[in-house]
């Protein structure tokens, strides 16, 4: 058993959980004619991360009766990823699949199998796609997915590894005619979303491998000033001033006036009035049109009416 696998964190282990969960509801809901062989040999390989899938088996692995027997035949753990990434699935359901199982085919090169090279580029023309890696993106899960190629070397992660993920890494640091990277449109549009705990965790990993990002760092910041207002005081008041700090580190290598916006928002939520106000006006000073500042300024006006 590779150990590498078996440690995976707790947090990590919740989007293998989820990803065979839909693997076993895939394989129920396909015209596959082999269920009781696939359905086994998810177990298998669930197994490499955590007994209870043996021990306490999933409703549709027990309704196949896997586990008894005859004894199913199990897939070599090649064979299984590509027989996931062809399942004929609603398509709905088929995109989500692909995506989990890019994801989980990191296990798979990081296992003691032995590497099956035919089945590495069988599992590239299938799963190397914009529309998967689109999905992949947007999966809440993709955060376990080290954000630079040399993150990944760091890490030790063999050469296979390495090839899978890098056309994935280049797909989130491309950029649109705004400049702004593809995974950090994805944050904004977690932000947009009220997702904000996704958002921050997925903008503070991307700053990190990119701290000179500013529109990353505005994304973070927004992420914890809305999530300041859900906290308690204390806890509320440690957060902003950290975020005013981040602040500081950016608000001059910026364009635009969102960093002295969110700085004036953070003021706010540390009751600190009057300067929250100064930072709204030197908004609407270097930019007339900045309609935020503007109303931020309306508002504390008609409160203290």
């Amino acid at each position: 058993m590779n150990e590498e696998i078996r440690e995976s964190s707790a947090v990590e282990r919740v989007g293998i959980d989820y990803a065979l969960k839909l693997s076993f509801t895939a394989t129920d809901k396909s015209d596959a004619g082999n269920k009781r062989d696939i359905l086994y040999s998810l177990v298998c390989f669930g197994c490499m991360f955590d007994e209870k899938y043996a021990a306490d088996p999933d409703p549709i692995v027990r309704k196949y009766d896997c586990l008894h027997l005859p004894e199913p035949r199990k897939l070599d753990l090649y064979d299984l990823a590509y027989t996931m990434a062809t399942l004929g699935v609603a398509p709905d359901m088929q995109k989500e699949l692909y995506a989990s199982w890019y994801m989980l085919f990191a296990y798979v090169l990081l296992s003691e199998a032995p590497y099956n090279e035919q089945a590495y580029e069988k599992m590239t023309e299938r799963l190397h796609t914009q529309e998967v890696f689109s999905a992949v993106l947007s999966s809440r899960y993709s955060v376990y997915i080290p954000a630079t190629r040399e993150e990944l070397t760091a890490q030790g992660a063999p050469a296979p590894l390495l090839d899978w993920y890098a056309p994935y890494l280049a797909y989130c640091t491309e950029r649109d005619e705004k400049g702004i990277m593809r995974e950090t449109a994805e944050c904004r549009r977690l932000l947009g979303l009220g997702r904000f705990d996704e958002a921050l965790i997925r903008g503070e990993r991307l700053l990190a491998a990119y701290p000179d990002d500013t529109d990353t760092a505005v994304s973070v910041v927004a992420a914890r000033v809305s999530l300041s207002s859900a906290t308690d005081a204390k806890s509320r008041a440690i957060l902003l001033r950290d975020t005013l700090s981040l602040i500081d580190d950016y608000i001059d290598m910026a364009e635009g006036q969102y960093f002295r916006y969110y700085r004036g928002l953070a003021l706010l939520g540390l009751m600190d009035t009057e300067g929250a106000r100064r930072e709204f006006q030197t908004c609407l000073k270097e930019d007339p049109r900045f309609e935020l500042a503007a109303l931020m300024l309306k508002g504390m006006d008609k409160y203290e009416e």
